[in-house]
């Protein structure tokens, strides 16, 4: 065990995986790589099925070099995340785990360099939010829609544009911020800070003016966002939703039921931007397709005492395009007629399908 190739390991399952994501590693199968979606199998140094053993043995090397808290949530709650560099080979964000009393692992290779938003097909909207000031600027999507790395772009915007003092705090640390015009602090839950909350109340008296915060995930951690945003921050972060108004659904559920009405409020005063993207299949390979919701007087007024559902904040959203707003949806619309992405495949990824297939049905009616 003790003489288990950790690094070499990694550096066989990269190059074998270069055109893939997310590697997975669990008791019985060969090493996995997802690819466009799908997971494929991997050949790896003759390892057919992987061993009780071996993945034990990727645990412990993975853990010893993780912040102290990380082994200890793995013992109390059976699984942990953190990131992991080798050098030479790449750094990885991982997530080990128990399962049925052997352990798994998930590792996603970060890119060395903090990717540019235009290099990532970014709308051009999120070079504007950079210039923001002060309040929230949010990017939503499920799991494994690619929100960190557009955070970090915009991250990478502020530091090449803004003589500014950044502090992250992230539960882990992903992307690497060299200084460039401004000054990144990056602080890492379980490393350099006990919990999100303190890290956050702490940047609020270290002199920032902008804040990178990971998904706040209770009503302690929400509400640092906002006093961040109303005591003249620019706060970066992240939600679960597939589009802005279940987003904000999900940030008010964080909060007690005699809460929400005030919450709400605040949030309408301090949201500038909400960026909701999910990686859709196109022609050549998946690329992010973003819902942009900008506040103006119609829809901050909205989000205060407007329904919060899909339909109501599209219709917004349409109304909005000379805005420079536009719909989850709308904007599949628009690449479908554009021929960028399959019709079926749009339908599938829409937040509202039924209306998204009414629209497009002149397209479905001249298919062979």
């Amino acid at each position: 065990m003790l003489n288990f190739d950790l690094p070499g390991f990694l550096g066989a399952l990269v190059a074998a995986s270069a055109r893939g994501g997310d590697v997975l590693l669990a008791v019985g199968l060969p090493p996995q790589v997802q690819v466009e979606g799908e997971l494929v199998r991997l050949s790896v140094g003759g390892i057919e099925r992987l061993s009780p053993f071996q993945t034990e043995a990727v645990v412990l090397h993975l853990l010893a070099q993780a912040p102290p808290s990380a082994a200890a949530r793995v013992r109390q709650d059976g699984a942990a995340h953190f990131a992991y560099s080798v050098a030479g080979v790449n750094r990885f964000r991982v997530a080990v785990f128990t399962q049925r009393g052997t352990f798994a692992v998930s590792l996603r290779t970060i890119p060395e360099r903090v990717p540019a938003l235009a290099a990532i097909g970014l709308p051009a909207a999120m070079g504007e939010a950079c210039r923001e000031r002060n309040g929230i600027v949010l990017v939503n999507g499920p799991a494994g829609s690619g929100r960190t790395t557009s955070l970090a772009a915009m991250l990478g915007e502020i530091n090449a544009t803004r003589s500014c003092h950044v502090v992250t705090v992230e539960d882990p640390i992903e992307f690497l911020h060299r200084h460039g015009m401004a000054t990144v602090n990056q602080r890492e839950v379980g490393a350099d800070t006990p919990s999100l909350a303190v890290g956050l109340a702490d940047a609020l008296r270290q002199g920032a003016q902008v804040v990178l915060a990971s998904e706040p995930r209770n009503a302690e951690q929400a509400r640092l966002l906002l006093e961040a945003a109303e005591t003249g921050h620019l706060l970066l972060s992240a939600l679960r939703g597939f589009d802005t108004a279940s987003a904000v659904r999900r940030f008010l559920s964080l909060f007690p039921a005699e809460e929400r009405a005030d919450v709400r409020g605040r949030l309408a005063r301090v949201l500038r931007w909400s960026f909701t993207q999910q990686l859709v299949p196109h022609r050549d390979g998946r690329h992010p397709v973003v819902e942009v919701w900008r506040a103006t007087r119609a829809t901050s007024a909205h989000l205060e005492e407007g329904p919060l559902d899909s339909g109501a904040l599209a219709d917004l959203l349409r109304d909005g395009e000379r805005d420079g707003q536009i719909g989850f949806d709308r904007e599949l619309e628009h690449r479908v007629r554009a021929g960028d992405v399959d019709l079926d495949t749009a339908v599938a990824s829409a937040v509202l399908p039924q209306q998204l297939e009414l629209r497009l049905l002149d397209i479905r009616e001249r298919r062979p």
